[in-house]
């Protein structure tokens, strides 16, 4: 095995020169070392494009799903891309003056979603589980979070950075949070807030006597003024779900939101509005539950079932 791979230095000037967020520069450091032990264990020094593709294959073979997949290959090439352009500058191995990775596919992914959204019947479950049994801080903390997920469709990344001043009040009348979505540095977004939210989370501001400058915290002995984390706000999630009863794979945290956007089509919201309310910079991501819907509505199948049924009874009487 590789100890000392060209590859090494190239990784990690790439990594120092990415305009990422700390934790998009993370993942690309995973896929990216995973990928150079593979070439190190197999003491390939020089990879030619076939080594990408095997590796293509390899982790198809590992069982990555096909977004995964992608993901693995979209870094790797835009690696690839950036080391052949900046192989003289940053005085990289001479490896790198031809890009291995160019005309490389990824692998085609479907543009649904894998996640399942809660009924209405299991959001008003997971509703009545939340709701706050005595005053204790955290029951009214956690309640306060459900509700404002299950309203406005906010990511677990979301809540995480609320802070309480983002909070206002909108031409004088509208309760809104603003938020700093997905992929943005600063707060130039809002939800609304209707009364169900607002009273839960005032019911949970009352009870605070911390200085804490985030709109929800641990309630620790030792106080700090850090954010609660995604990794705590989805185990609270998740066990909030399991003590509704709902228990599935393919049911996450991240449902919450997917269940904001069916509720809202399917009981009159448009496209434009669910848009708007999910805060999605494309349209096209909307329409993905839109037609999910339609799929689900779709009759097709049992439509030529009953044919099918019909035909059997017509030949049984012959």
């Amino acid at each position: 095995m590789i100890k000392h791979h060209p590859i090494d230095q190239a990784i990690e000037v790439y990594l120092e020169n990415l305009d990422l967020k700390t934790l998009s520069i993370k993942n690309y450091q995973g896929i990216l070392k995973n990928y150079a032990h593979y070439l190190k264990s197999r003491n390939i020094r020089y990879p030619r494009r076939s080594e990408v593709l095997n590796y293509r294959s390899h982790i198809y073979d590992k069982g990555l799903t096909n977004t995964s997949i992608q993901k693995h290959m979209v870094v790797i090439k835009s690696f690839y891309r950036w080391a052949r352009l900046n192989q003289s500058y940053h005085k990289l191995d001479e490896c790198f003056i031809n890009d291995i990775s160019e005309g490389v596919k990824g692998a085609k992914v479907e543009q649904i979603y894998r996640k399942e959204p809660l009924s209405l019947e299991q959001v008003g479950e997971l509703y009545e589980v939340s709701k706050p049994k005595t005053g204790d801080i955290i029951e009214l903390r956690n309640h306060a979070m459900i509700v404002l997920m299950i309203v406005t469709g906010l990511r677990t990344v979301e809540v995480s950075r609320a802070k309480l001043k983002d909070i206002s009040i909108l031409e004088g009348k509208t309760p809104i949070l603003y938020v700093q979505g997905k992929g943005r540095d600063g707060k130039d977004e809002f939800v609304k807030l209707p009364e169900i939210v607002v009273n839960a989370i005032n019911e949970y501001k009352r009870k605070r006597t911390d200085k804490n400058k985030f709109l929800f915290t641990r309630h620790q002995k030792e106080e700090n003024d850090k954010p609660l984390s995604r990794d705590f706000i989805g185990k609270m999630i998740k066990k909030m779900l399991l003590k509704a009863g709902i228990d599935s794979p393919k049911i996450t945290p991240h449902s919450l939101r997917h269940t904001v956007a069916h509720l809202n089509l399917k009981h009159g919201g448009s496209i434009e509005s669910t848009q708007q309310l999910l805060r999605h910079k494309n349209i096209e991501t909307t329409m993905i539950y839109a037609h999910n819907i339609r799929r689900i509505e779709d009759l097709s199948e049992e439509r030529i079932a009953n044919m099918l049924e019909q035909e059997q009874l017509k030949g049984e009487e012959d």
